[in-house]
C-alpha cells in the first residue's frame, strides 16, 4: 500500500479522533488538512493558511446556521439578508462569495444558475456536518474557477465507531424554530457509512430590518437527506466512496428597490430543490495511486411574488435551473524518498436554464427564457518535496480550457520552514481566476460573450508559535490583487471588463490556550484594508468588508457534567454607513447520562441591533433548548 492510500486512511481516522479547539484548527500533530493540496497533508507541513472546524467545535456552541460559526474565523466575514433561510454570503480576506468555491463531500455545490456562480449559505445548517476546512487565498491551481479567494470544504457525518449507531438531536426556541435530525451509522472491517435525515422550520422575523418599520415575519422550512460511505472492494487497495444529498427548502424574502429594503407584498417566496451525488474509486497499481470520480449537482429555484413594476402590479415567477457534471482522474507517485508527484485531469459541464413570467395587470403576460451550457477541461499537477525535517515545499500548476474564452493557467508555490518543533514559518504565493458565469456570457439583455476571466495574485506570509500541546499564537499577513474584473455597468446596461485593479491586504491573528484546567480561551483579530482604482458599479470587488474584526471564545467545564461556552464577535470600520457592532452568544450544556446531553443556547445576549448587509435585520435576543444523544 503506497503513501497516498495510507494517508487517506489516516485522514479518515483523524476526522473522528481530532480534539476540538474553538476558533481555529487544533495543533495536535495528527490533524490532517485534507484539501490544502491534491493529497492530504499534516497541518504543520502545508504552507496554505487553513482552518479546521470539527463536529465537537460545532456542538460546543450548538449554533444552527453554519455562517454564525464561520463569522468568527480569522479573515472571514458574512453578509446575511435576514433570518435563517434567506440568502447569505461569505467573504474570505475581503474576496466575495462568487470567488469562493464550496464543496460538500467532494461535490461542487456553487449555483450555476445564478447571476454569478456562487453558493448561498443562508439555509446551510450544522445538522449533518462533521468537518469544515477553510482555505484562504487563491486555490485555482488545485480547484479551478471560483477558487480565486479561497475554498470551503465541508464533510458530512461519518461513523465514529464500529457497529450500528444512532445519533439524534432536536431543538426548539425563539421564532417558533424547530430543528431535528437523526443519523444512522454503521462501520466494520473495510466499510463505514452514515445517513442523516434533518428537518427545520421557523416563523422567522422580518428580513427587512424591523427598526425601519417592517414587521412581516419571513419564515423558513427545509428537509434534507444526506449519505456518505466508503467500502473496500475485496482489498484495502480498492475502495469505493459514495455520497449524495437531497434537500427541499422554501423561504420568504423581502423586496429591495433603489437601495431600500422593505416588507413589500406578503407573498414573496423562494422554493429551492438541491440534489447532489458522487461516486469515486481509489485503487493502486504498482507504485501509482489512482482516484477516479464522477459528481453531479442540480439546483432548481423558483421565485414568486407580487411586485411593483412598470408603474403597475404584476404577479411574477422566475424559474432558475443549474446543473453541473464533473468527471475527474487523479494519480500520485513517490519520486524517491523525499518527493511526491500528484497529477490528473477533469472535465466539467455546466448548464443553466431560466424562465421568466411577468403577469402584468396593464401590459399582460410577458414570458422569456434561455438555456446555455459551458464546458471546461482541466489538467493539473502538484509536486511536494521535503528535503529535510525542517522544510516542506510544494508547487502546483493547472491549465483550464473553457469552451468560450479558451485556455487559462494558474499556479501556486508554498513553503513551510520549522527551525524548531514549536515554531513554524509559512509562505504562499498563488494566482487565481474566475470564469465568467453563463449569465454574464449569454444573458439576452446583459450578457457579453467577449468576457475574459477575472484574475488575481495572492500572497501570504505567516508565523506560528506553539506552547505545549494546544496553546498557540499565529500571525499571517496577506495581499490579494484582482484584475480584469467583470462588472455590470449602469452606463451600458450590460457586463463589461473593467480596467484597473482592486486590492485587499491585511493581517490575521489567532491565539488560544488553556487558562487553567477545564478553562480555555481562543481569539482572533483581522485587519483588512480594501481599496480599488477600478471604476466599478456592481462587482463584489467594489464591496468593502469591515476594516477590523475580532472574535473570542471561552469554554469552561462546570463540574463533571456541565460546560459553558461563550462567544463574542465585534466588527468595526464598516462601509455602506453600517454601524460597528458586537454580539455575544452563550451555550450551557449538561450531560444527563452517558452519551446524552441537553443544552440551552442564548444568541445575542445583549440584544444588539445590527445589520451585516444594508437594510436587512438580524436576530434580537433569542433562546433555544436542545437535546442530543448517541445510541
Amino acid at each position: 500500500m503506497t503513501r497516498s492510500t495510507l494517508m487517506t486512511s489516516a485522514a479518515l481516522s483523524a476526522l473522528c479522533a481530532t480534539p476540538a479547539l474553538a476558533q481555529d484548527d487544533a495543533y495536535d500533530l495528527g490533524v490532517l488538512i485534507l484539501s490544502a493540496g491534491l493529497e492530504a497533508a499534516p497541518a504543520d507541513e502545508t504552507g496554505v493558511s487553513a482552518a479546521v472546524i470539527t463536529e465537537d467545535d460545532l456542538e460546543a456552541t450548538g449554533e444552527t446556521r453554519v455562517i454564525d460559526f464561520l463569522a468568527r474565523q480569522p479573515g472571514v466575514t458574512i453578509r446575511a439578508t435576514g433570518p435563517l433561510g434567506t440568502s447569505a454570503g461569505v467573504s474570505i480576506r475581503g474576496v466575495g462569495q462568487n470567488n469562493i468555491q464550496v464543496r460538500v463531500d467532494g461535490i461542487d455545490v456553487s449555483d450555476p444558475s445564478g447571476t454569478q456562480v456562487a453558493f448561498d449559505f443562508g439555509g446551510l445548517m450544522t445538522s449533518d456536518i462533521s468537518r469544515i476546512e477553510i482555505l484562504r487565498g487563491a486555490q485555482s491551481a488545485l480547484y479551478g474557477s471560483e477558487a480565486l479567494g479561497g475554498v470551503i470544504n465541508i464533510t458530512t457525518k461519518t461513523a465514529d465507531k464500529d457497529g450500528f449507531g444512532v445519533q439524534i438531536a432536536s431543538e426548539y426556541g425563539s421564532y417558533e424554530t424547530l430543528r431535528s435530525a437523526v443519523t444512522l451509522t454503521t462501520a466494520g472491517d473495510g466499510y463505514d457509512s452514515a445517513l442523516t435525515f434533518s428537518h427545520a422550520r421557523s416563523d422567522g422575523f422580518s428580513a427587512a430590518d424591523e427598526n425601519d418599520g417592517n414587521d412581516e415575519e419571513d419564515g423558513f422550512s427545509a428537509t434534507r437527506l444526506s449519505f456518505a460511505g466508503s467500502y473496500e472492494l475485496g482489498s484495502p487497495d480498492l475502495v469505493m466512496h459514495l455520497s449524495f444529498f437531497d434537500e427541499r427548502s422554501d423561504y420568504e424574502y423581502d423586496e429591495a428597490s433603489g437601495g431600500v429594503v422593505s416588507d413589500g407584498s406578503p407573498d414573496e417566496l423562494t422554493v429551492k430543490k438541491q440534489n447532489g451525488a458522487r461516486i469515486g474509486f481509489d485503487f493502486v497499481t504498482g507504485a501509482v495511486d489512482h482516484s477516479v470520480s464522477a459528481a453531479w449537482f442540480r439546483i432548481d429555484r423558483t421565485l414568486t411574488g407580487t411586485s411593483a413594476s412598470f408603474g403597475g402590479i404584476s404577479d411574477d415567477r422566475f424559474d432558475y435551473t443549474g446543473t453541473r457534471m464533473e468527471y475527474r482522474y487523479q494519480g500520485g507517485v513517490d519520486l524517491g524518498a523525499t518527493a511526491r508527484l500528484a497529477f490528473g485531469a477533469d472535465h466539467t459541464i455546466e448548464e443553466f436554464d431560466t424562465a421568466v413570467a411577468l403577469d402584468h395587470t396593464i401590459f399582460g403576460l410577458f414570458v422569456d427564457g434561455q438555456s446555455q451550457d459551458t464546458t471546461v477541461n482541466g489538467t493539473f499537477a502538484e509536486l511536494t518535496w521535503a528535503p529535510n525535517d525542517m522544510w516542506n515545499l510544494s508547487a502546483a500548476l493547472r491549465h483550464d480550457v473553457h469552451s468560450e474564452f479558451g485556455g487559462h493557467t494558474t499556479g501556486r508555490l508554498s513553503a513551510v520552514y520549522r527551525p524548531m518543533d514549536d515554531l513554524i514559518f509559512r509562505a504562499n504565493a498563488a494566482t487565481g481566476f474566475r470564469a465568467p458565469s453563463g449569465y454574464e456570457l449569454y444573458d439576452g439583455f446583459a450578457g457579453n460573450p467577449d468576457l475574459d476571466p477575472e484574475t488575481s495574485k495572492s500572497f501570504d506570509l505567516g508565523v506560528e508559535k506553539r506552547y505545549g500541546e494546544t496553546a498557540f499564537v499565529r500571525a499571517t499577513a496577506f495581499h490579494v490583487e484582482a484584475e480584469d474584473i467583470i462588472d455590470y455597468s449602469f452606463t451600458t446596461f450590460g457586463y463589461v471588463q473593467a480596467e484597473g485593479t482592486s486590492t485587499r491586504q491585511g493581517l490575521e491573528l489567532a491565539f488560544g490556550g488553556a487558562l487553567r484546567e477545564g478553562l480555555r480561551f481562543d481569539g482572533s483579530y483581522t485587519w483588512t484594508d480594501s481599496f480599488s482604482d477600478a471604476d466599478l458599479d456592481t462587482s463584489s470587488w467594489s464591496a468593502f468588508v469591515p476594516g477590523q474584526q475580532a472574535s473570542a471564545s471561552v469554554t469552561a467545564n462546570l463540574g463533571q457534567r456541565a460546560s459553558l461556552n461563550v462567544t463574542g464577535l465585534w466588527a468595526g470600520n464598516r462601509a455602506d454607513d453600517l454601524d460597528d457592532y458586537g454580539v455575544v452568544n452563550s451555550t450551557l450544556t449538561y450531560e444527563i447520562m452517558e452519551d446524552a446531553e441537553v443544552y440551552l443556547r442564548i444568541e445575542n445576549i445583549f440584544d444588539e441591533e445590527y445589520q451585516t448587509a444594508p437594510g436587512y435585520g438580524q436576530s434580537d435576543r433569542a433562546a433555544y433548548f436542545g437535546v442530543r444523544a448517541s445510541l
